[in-house]
């Protein structure tokens, strides 16, 4: 099955595969289950268990694949929310101070 991995889940019959492009990063977390994970272009593949999770590139082929038994995957823009939150979030604080040293310079 090729996608784009738009559903925030999948189930992966055992020995199945589930392969697609993400039109952004998105990170996948396993819910249950044991899989192999493998990323056009890049030399390692990886293998995640339940409660392990990483973020895989837009635009890239990936390729899962259950292990033994059926399992859940998770998908979601969590690492890039969580990215831009903290961008914002220094972008934030840096404008603050900002204006506290204008405030104590022109005061």
């Amino acid at each position: 099955m090729t996608n784009n991995f738009a559903n925030p889940s999948y189930t992966i019959a055992a020995g199945a595969t589930l392969s697609g492009n993400a039109e952004q990063a998105r990170k996948i977390e396993v819910a249950c289950g044991r899989v192999w994970l493998t990323i056009a272009g890049q030399k390692d593949d990886y293998w995640l268990s339940a409660g392990e999770s990483m973020t895989i590139p837009a635009n890239q082929l990936v390729v899962i694949e259950a292990e033994d038994k059926a399992s859940l995957i998770e998908l979601s823009a969590g690492a890039i929310i969580a990215k831009k939150a903290a961008t914002e979030f220094s972008l934030a604080a840096y404008v603050g101070k900002l204006s506290s040293k204008f405030s104590q310079t022109f005061a």
